[in-house]
């Protein structure tokens, strides 16, 4: 008889495992909270999906995210504070295939750095920095699979030095770099004018047909959308191979409310569902349980089973990337920034803790160093956000008529958008014991159940960080050619990162961690972890390809 699996969400982490333990001879359900959109999962050719190139549905109708009423979440700023915000808190997409379905598929890898924090840079004040219980180098192979199975493109000899020896490669990547767009060209040269070295970005996109899918047609509706054609990689790639080995049944619209427990052994899950007869609940059983519903609905799950935690550590070390955004105005040409696929260029020199300056800038505030991140080099806009833009400010001018000629001759200028460019810095988040996902002892889901409360708050090595760096990128647009310069405006107090990681973190010692270094929970025999939640620190890079891989030597390890 088969042995039988269950995991808990079909996103970057879930998908894996189903694909890992499936190939190996499991029989696997895959339970996912949100909808399938889908067609055609197990055929060849491109997955159809219900996507399509709509902002009113990415920015106001919550398709790329849960219904906040439905599922809503509560922030506070310090455990002494009270709740300020119930809604969405840095929440992913709930559907098949997870927030892969929505990302931009940018795929840097971590560097060494990363695995090794505490030893490579020391500790930081306040801040509970470690050392993964592994190194680049173990992860290396893992990752060289993930881009063959997403199709990362990206040109291995033009990333800089410190790149190249901080996460050094095998071998090229899986397809070559995209076109790229004007507004990364245009900001490369500027960033490169200041003596930094900006090259394509990673990323899981189709340059040429690749895996049955075909080559990107650059459409612009790149970041916060679904793929019409499939040409960008995503989680539902190992998800196809897993249901292709007929093996692995896919149960959408179903949430996972508590894992069972018999001693060691994790027993199955019980589950909840809403029908139009109203809700329907049952039970599963199974031999291993994969929790792979992102971090903060994983460490839910686990509050909400009583899960063992020997450590006291389950939801602590909470990591939100510290995002810095600049954008620059170009009233004399146009740079297209928002056709394309989010971005093309990136610089990463800031992500070296030996960056000229930031050393000295550390120590003079009483820190011991100082990383950024990766930068993000020409990202756009798209009209209807322009649009709310150039109305916003009419409004503030003449109340009364926030619309009519100006309003079109603005946004035929378009300098907003067509004329406009972004830089973005995604910035290191270092894990503090204060930032944590409990549940809320008040605020339920529409199951009943306690919801997500994000306790998060920016720490000073952030804060000096996006101090140092804010001239540094606003420095590259004005090289560019911008003639105005700003910081995006902050319209919120509540997070709204969508790298959400840590609360579950790895480790050798179950006194001082949740997991051990496959991911398996401290305490159990059967019950892993394959999600954001296990990271040990943040890098300063986008982070899914990085889980992808951890999942896939995990779950490589336990089949």
């Amino acid at each position: 008889m088969a042995r039988r699996a269950i995991v808990v969400g079909s996103g970057a982490g879930g998908s894996i495992a189903a694909m890992v333990l499936a190939e190996a001879g499991w029989d696997v359900v895959v339970l996912e909270k949100g909808p399938d959109l889908t067609t055609g999962p197990t055929g060849r050719g491109p997955v159809g999906t219900e996507f399509s190139n709509d902002e009113l549905k990415s920015r106001f109708r919550h398709f790329n995210a849960p219904d906040p009423l439905v599922h809503p979440q509560t922030f506070r700023a310090s455990d002494d504070q009270p709740v300020s915000h119930v809604g969405m808190v840095s929440a992913l997409p709930q559907v098949v295939g997870g927030g892969t379905v929505h990302w931009d598929a940018k795929t840097p890898r971590f560097w060494d750095l990363d695995f090794a924090a505490l030893s490579a840079n020391g500790p930081q004040p306040d801040a509970d920095v470690r050392d993964w219980p592994f190194d680049y180098a173990a992860l290396a192979p893992f990752y060289d699979e993930v881009e063959a199975l997403l199709g990362v493109q990206g040109d291995a000899d033009a990333l800089s030095g410190a790149t190249k020896r901080h996460a050094p490669r095998g071998g090229p990547f899986p397809l070559p770099p995209g076109p790229q767009q004007r507004a990364s060209l245009v900001t490369a040269a500027g960033a490169r004018a200041i003596g930094l070295h900006p090259s394509p970005i990673p990323a899981a996109i189709n340059s040429r047909p690749h895996d049955h899918r075909p080559a990107c047609v650059n459409c612009g509706f790149c970041a916060g959308y679904g793929c019409p054609s499939d040409a960008r990689g995503s989680a539902l790639s190992p998800l196809r191979r897993a249901l292709r080995t007929g093996r692995v049944e896919l149960v959408p619209d179903t949430m996972v409310t508590r894992v069972v427990m018999r001693g060691r052994r994790a027993g199955g899950v019980e589950w909840t569902r809403t029908t139009p007869d109203g809700p329907r609940t049952g039970r599963r059983s199974a031999d291993l349980v994969v929790l792979a519903a992102s971090a903060t609905e994983t460490v839910r799950l686990a509050l909400l089973s009583g899960l063992p935690d020997a450590s006291g550590m389950i939801g602590r070390r909470l990591m939100l990337h510290s995002i810095l955004d600049l954008w620059g105005v170009f009233p004399g040409e146009r740079l297209h920034a928002h056709k394309g696929r989010s971005a093309t260029q990136f610089v990463e020199d800031f992500n070296d803790p030996a960056f000229p300056g930031a050393g000295d800038y550390a120590r003079m505030h009483g820190l011991p160093y100082l990383r950024g991140g990766m930068v993000e080099l020409g990202l756009g806009s798209d009209p209807v956000h322009e649009g709310q833009s150039y109305r916003r400010h009419l409004r503030e001018l003449r109340p009364d008529k926030p619309f009519g000629a100006d309003f079109k001759r603005l946004m035929r200028a378009s300098l907003l958008r067509d004329r406009f460019t972004r830089v973005a810095m995604v910035g290191t988040d270092l894990p503090y014991l204060r930032n944590t996902v409990t549940l809320d002892p008040q605020v339920k889901d529409v199951h009943g159940l306690p919801v997500s409360r994000i306790t998060y708050a920016t720490g000073r090595h952030e804060s000096l960080a996006l101090e140092f760096y804010l001239p540094w990128l606003a420095w590259i647009l004005l090289e560019s050619g911008a003639e105005v310069v700003t910081r995006t405006a902050a319209t919120t107090h509540v997070p709204d990162s969508i790298h959400v990681l840590g609360g579950m973190h790895l480790g050798d010692d179950p006194k001082t961690s949740v997991c051990d270094p496959y991911g398996r929970v401290h305490g159990t025999d059967n019950l892993i972890v394959a999600d954001g939640s296990v990271a040990v620190t943040s890098g300063g890079h986008n982070p899914t390809l990085t889980l992808m891989a951890v999942a896939l030597r995990s779950l490589r390890h336990i089949a």
